[in-house]
């Protein structure tokens, strides 16, 4: 994702000259050509988060769309007091790139583990919090970043991710991309753990189980109309890469609850019961509740 996320912000940024990258001295091997192309628009603040938000905050003001970008957790806490501050409260148009969604540098250890970001960024005032599933929906969101004018989180996987989406989809703000129709049931996701949502769902298949699936990239506003037209007499099954408290099953949780609607969801999601544990994504997936067999189980009857 990241490599489509620069590459598709280079070519925006050759015919926005308002468009700025900052980075927090991270993205080697990967930014190299927009500075190369852009140096103007291109900045490094160095391993500062607090000053480099703060910093691109000031620059938005002027009427600039910056996008600050760094690893996981580092552009997010790091830098909370000024994105709240200095971006939100202000509402200064600066984008707030996050790069390793959930476990991505799950072999760095727990401090990049990006489990409760959503949550956060998700409770801040005027911010849009977005999560594309795949490159396709990370090439089509990031030219919609550059035209829109509001703080914004854009949460993004690591690297080597695949397409999971068949043909081009039409995103809207606030709205479900349905990524495949099926009879007996939903799976809603959200990010990069989509890839696990369609392993489940063509091992169903083979048992004759058919499941719709849906993306959500707009995590800021769930779409009361999306959660309506559900089969509610089927099992629906939320799955996110990040802890239960604020993240996607949330959001849709507060969406029934304030428009009433008659709707049972059950979420899996990151239980992060052993904080110790170091290993690839696809390791701590399994260890911290977020294997296959955990969206099989609901679907399989026993």
């Amino acid at each position: 994702m990241r490599d489509i996320f620069v590459q598709t912000l280079l070519e925006e940024a050759k015919r926005d000259s308002s468009v700025m990258l900052v980075t927090g001295d991270l993205g080697f091997g990967v930014l190299e050509n927009f500075e190369r192309e852009l140096p103007s628009q291109f900045l490094n603040a160095g391993v500062a988060e607090q000053s480099m938000v703060g910093l691109a905050a000031g620059i938005a003001s002027t009427g600039k769309r910056v996008f600050v970008y760094s690893i996981g957790n580092f552009p997010t806490f790091r830098a909370l007091e000024q994105i709240r501050n200095d971006v939100c409260y202000m509402n200064n148009p600066v984008v707030i790139v996050s790069v390793g969604s959930g476990y991505s540098y799950g072999s760095q250890g727990y401090t990049h583990h990006a489990i409760e970001d959503i949550a956060v960024m998700r409770a801040l005032p005027n911010m849009n919090v977005i999560s594309p599933a795949d490159p396709i929906e990370t090439e089509i969101l990031t030219k919609f970043l550059v035209g829109d004018r509001r703080p914004s989180y854009f949460r993004l996987g690591r690297s080597g991710e695949k397409n999971l989406n068949l043909i081009t989809p039409l995103l809207k703000d606030g709205r479900f991309s349905k990524i495949r129709s099926g009879r007996d049931g939903s799976i809603i996701f959200s990010g990069s753990i989509g890839d696990i949502v369609l392993d489940a769902c063509q091992y169903l298949d083979s048992r004759g189980i058919n499941i719709s699936v849906y993306s959500v990239p707009f995590l800021s506003q769930i779409s009361r109309n999306d959660l309506e037209a559900l089969d509610g007499t089927k099992p629906i099954v939320v799955v996110e890469e990040h802890s239960l408290r604020g993240g996607l099953s949330s959001a849709i949780l507060e969406s029934i609850a304030i428009n009433q609607i008659d709707l049972k969801i059950v979420p899996v999601y990151s239980q992060n019961e052993n904080l110790t544990l170091i290993g690839s994504q696809r390791f701590l997936r399994e260890q911290n509740g977020l294997g296959i067999e955990k969206i099989l189980c609901h679907f399989i009857p026993r």
